[in-house]
């Protein structure tokens, strides 16, 4: 694990909770934004051509299984390799399945794995067999009965489908050199039976159809995926400077061609499936598209969120020998993964019901909204939400784009406002107030989290609304800090160098340093209503001095990890977020005793900011469709919406109302048991959380444990990032010449004073 990594897993799940992705914010709105509007054609369709729709049909997948360890699909066959639970004994086990795609039935091998092992890989062989990656674990006792050691054994194995017997073995010791850390991630075959092993950043293994081996040929990035192309090339997706590209595994050569040019690529959840028709099969968090690598062109089949799935969970799609498309769709919940089988029958647009169509601008798109996105379109039998991802290939050309539109009839009727500066926007009158449409569908303000709604109120109008959310603050020792939240920028200064750390955080930096004390304070050097600015002042000074005590570049390779580093006081603050009771408790285990927290530095120490974790919204002022537009943003914050969230796991955080909100709690506060040997209910952990070179486990919540977090979520009222960038961006390049040596910090501070008040001037 590396540094700084947080972990949550259960016994017999782990689970990655989240990746935090710090957008840059909006740029200045373009001036004068008026004139919104569109229509639809009433014959217009969305992914099609030539008045041809693609039409969803979900159908139950009938392996009864929580987890996939491997699949491999060619024209209308699948295999799978699944966990098998037995619900007498609850112990697991690992199964391989025949599924009949265009039929939808499954058929269990007679194939006898044996205790402890596992497959990683597996396909089947243009002979007609399987050919599989397995591992047999062989575990080391003590006297005691205790494991002390667990030895691993890799092999090539080529299984008769028929019987399940093994036809061919090869030890991978005997094939791979160094077999250290060694783990065969992607099995492939190209058309003359040859097979290709990845692991990772080691390397592509190739041998023959009777397992002797051919090569190696070795890679520059992260293997990402191997795929057999309709003409039985074997090709290798991996990461360019660009995002991901598709190389051709060369083994007369032994090595990798150049990147396929004219293709689609793309980064995030990207996949290359075998195809009957084409070459391959693309498929993006976006979108599924046919790639003719002889011609060097792609052609779109549709979007994902166009036939109502989450291009995110697809993790497999093919095509049938009848024309449909189909694809394995993958929800997670509570009790592990919900499996789905999509068949996808492309019909003529007249075909097919109209709805309504409301447009979802946003910059990006969350998993959460995506996910609430699909359930709203399935179930409503008037309006269809199609999206629009503005920042999806460049943030800045799509936010000139998205600033266009809203001028224009291509206006979204809703807009996201992640990574958006909410409160230009809702002062230009882009969006609209939703208070009166929560008073005419009968919700009350009251039901809700009053700070959450003051974060997007201006002026007594609500002008955006988060579903779900999380804090983000900045934690110090309550013997340190004390009892209260939040300090001006000056005692923070104070308090730092009253105790002369090491560092203020752990990997700090000058530039995230300074960045922390003025990011969320730049209104503290700003008199908006008298247009005066103050960065030339001592306060503003001393915050460039300040920084420039600490190193220029952080340093990740130390010897102490964050929790000793906090406790030893070596470091004195951690930026961090709170999105549970779970992690306020292991915060207080990371430092050890009872953690305050302070907040970011701003002059009215209210310093712990909300932030949503599944997407904020708001409806264009300018739509033609206003009552759509609500339905949907009034089915994401529900009384029975916000308790799925909390019952069904479905995201993370705090939800907004009320009523659900304490629901959460009173699971944190719930403790779960086992049953000891004498019979007798004995409480255990619910879970166990980490972070770095720390880790605990975590038992129910306690009251007073509620409590302290009911306060934090009050104490916030404010966006975070609600900040407008082109100030955050002036001055951190005019304060780079400081840090390089090149300027006195009163003159950095005297040209950051210089732009930032004409920008203030211009803007007022």
């Amino acid at each position: 694990m590396e540094k700084g990594e947080k972990l949550c897993f259960s016994e017999v799940w782990k689970r990655v909770f989240r990746v935090v992705v710090t957008g840059v914010l909006a740029a200045g709105l373009v001036a004068g934004l008026s004139g919104c509007g569109k229509e639809k054609a009433d014959d217009e369709q969305t992914s099609g051509k030539d008045g041809l729709v693609y039409v969803p049909d979900y159908q139950e997948f009938a392996i009864d299984t929580r987890f996939i360890n491997q699949m491999w699909a060619s024209g209308d066959e699948l295999y799978v390799v699944a966990m098998t639970e037995d619900e007498t004994t609850q112990e697991y086990g690992t199964a391989i399945y025949q599924y009949n795609l265009p039929e939808n039935k499954a058929e269990m091998l007679p194939i006898d794995l044996g205790e402890d092992s596992d497959v990683s890989c597996i396909l089947k062989s243009v002979d007609g067999n399987l050919v599989l990656i397995a591992y047999q674990y062989e575990h080391v006792m003590d006297d005691n009965e205790e494991i002390v050691d667990t030895k691993m054994t890799m092999t090539l194995q080529r299984i008769s489908a028929e019987d399940g017997s093994v036809i061919n073995s090869q030890d991978l010791a005997n094939i791979v050199s160094d077999t250290g850390d060694f783990y065969v991630q992607q099995l492939c075959e190209d058309g003359q039976g040859n097979l290709y092993m990845a692991d990772g950043e080691k390397g592509i293994h190739v041998v023959d159809k009777d397992f002797k081996k051919l090569c190696d040929v070795s890679v520059d990035n992260w293997v990402n995926g191997l795929t057999a192309s309709k003409e039985g090339d074997v090709y290798v997706s991996t990461y360019g400077e660009t995002g991901m590209v598709l190389k051709k595994v060369d083994v007369a050569a032994k090595k990798l061609g150049e990147a396929v040019e004219g293709i689609e690529s793309g980064s995030g959840n990207v996949n290359y499936f075998p195809s009957s028709s084409k070459s391959l099969l693309f498929s993006s968090s976006n979108r599924l598209s046919l790639i003719d690598l002889e011609a060097g062109t792609s052609e779109e089949l549709f979007n994902w969120l166009d036939v109502d799935i989450d291009g995110n969970s697809v993790d497999i799609a093919g095509e049938l020998s009848d024309g449909r498309i189909w694809t394995l769709s993958r929800e997670y919940t509570e009790d592990g993964n919900k499996f789905e089988l999509v068949y996808l029958t492309q019909k003529n647009a007249s075909e097919v019901p109209v709805k309504e169509e409301i447009l979802y601008g946003s910059m990006w798109l969350d998993s959460l909204t995506r996910r609430a996105i699909i359930d709203f379109n399935k179930s409503s039998d008037k309006y269809h939400i199609s999206v629009k991802e503005y920042g999806e290939e460049d943030y800045q050309t799509g936010l000139s784009q998205f600033n266009a539109d809203l001028t224009t009839q291509n206006c979204p009727d809703i807009i996201g406002l992640t990574a958006l500066d909410f409160s230009q926007y809702a002062s230009k009158g882009v969006l609209e107030d939703l208070y009166p449409y929560m008073e005419k569908s009968g919700l009350s303000k009251e039901d809700y989290l009053e700070n959450v709604l003051k974060a997007y109120e201006q002026d007594g109008g609500l002008y955006g609304i988060a579903s779900q959310f999380y804090i983000t603050s900045t934690m110090a020792k309550t013997s340190l800090v004390g009892e209260e939240s939040g300090w001006t920028l000056s005692e923070m200064l104070d308090f730092v160098e009253q105790h002369n750390p090491e560092n203020i955080f752990m990997y700090g930096n000058r530039s995230n340093i300074f960045r922390f004390c003025i990011y969320n304070n730049i209104d503290e050097f700003i008199d908006w209503e008298t247009g005066k600015c103050s960065f030339d002042g001592e306060e503003f000074i001393r915050t460039l001095e300040f920084a420039a005590k600490f190193p220029e570049e952080a340093n990740y390779d130390q010897e102490m990890g964050v929790s000793e580093s906090l406790r030893s006081e070596k470091v004195l603050l951690m930026e961090n977020t709170v999105d549970s009771v779970q992690e306020y408790q292991m915060m207080n285990g990371l430092f050890g005793e009872k953690v305050t927290y302070i907040g970011y530095p701003n002059s009215e120490r209210q310093g712990n900011l909300l932030q949503p974790s599944g997407g904020s919204v708001g409806i264009s002022s300018k739509s033609k469709n206003k009552e759509g537009a609500w339905e949907f943003i009034s089915s994401v914050i529900s009384e029975e919406y916000q308790n799925g969230l909390v019952e069904d796991g479905h995201g993370w955080g705090f939800p907004i109302r009320k009523s659900a909100l304490e629901k959460q709690f009173e699971e944190d506060m719930t403790p779960e048991y086992y049953e000891n040997e004498e019979g007798e209910q004995v409480e255990t952990s619910k879970t166990t959380w980490g972070y770095d070179d720390f880790q605990m486990e975590i038992m129910a919540a306690t009251q007073e444990e509620v409590d302290a977090v009911k306060a934090l979520i009050t104490s916030a009222d404010r966006l975070s990032g609600n900040v407008d960038e082109q100030l955050a961006n002036i001055i951190s390049e005019e304060a780079e010449p400081f840090f390089k040596g090149q300027k006195s910090a009163a003159d950095a501070a005297g040209v950051i004073q210089n732009r930032i008040q004409i920008y203030v001037n211009e803007n007022r």
